[in-house]
């Protein structure tokens, strides 16, 4: 089968981004995943040694072939100006959970290409689909595919959506007929907007992330030593202030996916609502986001420290 067949496919489907890659070891990105280990700047939600974090084919003996795609989660949602109390929820978390979406659309995406495999009267296609859930690095591939590049946040950045889009990979035991890319060279130049941004400094001199003073990570771990705790001041889940500042999230074009639509009173909750949430209250309102994974007991901590700090 050859991309072009697969490109239409995916367009139909409404995947945005849509690339190709080689599952021999992901070797670019071995570097830099060991400087992080030596640096001790692991989370703990990755799962695996680097050398494991590279290699596709331990993960999926079969892969012959691996498909990444990106889907658009931007849209600009002005804080709300009104004389309540209000935090955050990074964009990550605003909507559907996009773990379920990404999963959805490549699995619709697989049945399209084994249809047509049966039709031509070939085997039936394996495959596993991956989304932040293996210790593969999804943006690896999505480099090494073509769609973007390392950008000094961290974050993968493509010309047309920035770096917002999620990023999904399937390893499928088919040959794809394809061109390899050449991977993308960072464009970051002098500019040092989302250093500066960070309040922390989690992102040192860029192209680094310190995880113990990164707000994103720190709104997700579960326990926080005294110093961690003052440094959540600006977002209940997650962070976007590395990826606002950036010239090239500028201008973007909405995203086309309406499950991850939703109203400024939504990504701005009021912080007393999240302080009473009930267990049936906060599975209604997060438990089909990216953040219901934490659970509540982790956002009513945040929304206390959020409450303490701004004081």
């Amino acid at each position: 089968m050859n991309e072009q067949d697969i490109r239409i496919m995916a367009r139909e489907q409404g995947i945005d981004l849509i690339g190709f890659f080689l599952t021999n070891s992901l070797v670019e990105c071995l570097p830099y995943l060991e400087k992080r280990v030596s640096q001790g700047f692991t989370t703990g939600f990755e799962g695996g040694t680097p050398q494991e974090r590279i290699d596709y084919l331990k993960h999926f003996p079969q892969a012959k072939s691996g498909i990444v795609i990106g889907i658009n989660y931007y849209q600009k949602l002005e804080r709300l100006m009104d004389d309540k109390q209000r935090g955050a929820l990074a964009a990550v978390a605003w909507g559907l959970d996009y773990h379920q979406v990404l999963r959805e659309k490549m699995t619709v995406l697989m049945e399209k290409i084994n249809l047509k495999q049966t039709g031509q009267g070939k085997q039936l296609v394996s495959f596993k689909t991956y989304v932040d859930n293996s210790p593969l690095v999804d943006r690896g591939s999505a480099y090494r595919a073509g769609l973007g590049f390392f950008g000094k946040n961290n974050c993968l950045i493509n010309e047309n959506l920035g770096s917002y889009f999620f990023i999904g990979q399937i390893l499928l035991d088919l040959k794809i007929d394809f061109n390899p890319v050449k991977p993308i060279s960072a464009s970051c130049g002098d500019c040092h907007r989302c250093l500066d941004a960070c309040p922390n400094g989690a992102l040192g001199n860029g192209f680094s992330l310190e995880p113990s003073r990164c707000i994103s990570f720190l709104t997700q771990k579960k326990e926080l030593t005294g110093e961690e705790k003052t440094l959540v001041q600006h977002y209940l889940y997650g962070c976007d202030l590395c990826q606002e500042v950036c010239p090239h999230n500028q201008e973007l074009k909405k995203t086309n996916e309406k499950g991850f639509l939703i109203t400024p009173e939504i990504a701005y909750p009021e912080i007393t609502e999240i302080l009473n949430l009930s267990n049936k209250g906060f599975q209604r309102s997060f438990g089909k986001t990216a953040a219901g994974w934490r659970g509540k007991k982790v956002l009513v901590r945040n929304a206390k420290l959020f409450e303490k700090n701004q004081k």
